[in-house]
């Protein structure tokens, strides 16, 4: 999947899941975090919406401010999660 389709995807989940449909303001550099759109309740919300959507699996070492920032970060994450081949004999 190409990086706009995914940030696209991750923009309209929160646009409809966390912001209650406005989308005022939310770019690929708005600071999620920082603003207050993810908190740590909607962001493992976020978690498991990129895990039935992209079908991947955040791991919990992973989930880290760097990683939400903003949609670009979560969105380049998705990104090399999808690329990232599963680790032998995993789970």
């Amino acid at each position: 999947m190409r990086h706009a389709e995914t940030l696209e995807i991750l923009r309209a989940y929160l646009v409809d899941e966390v912001l209650d449909g406005s989308a005022i303001g939310l770019a690929p550099d708005t600071p999620l975090l920082e603003w207050g759109i993810l908190t740590s309740l909607s962001t493992m919300r976020l978690v498991s919406f990129i895990g039935e959507r992209f079908a991947v699996q955040v791991p919990l070492d992973e989930v880290i401010g760097s990683n939400f920032k903003d949609l670009d970060a979560v969105a380049r994450l998705v990104d090399s999660l999808a690329t990232t081949p599963p680790p032998h004999g995993g789970a």
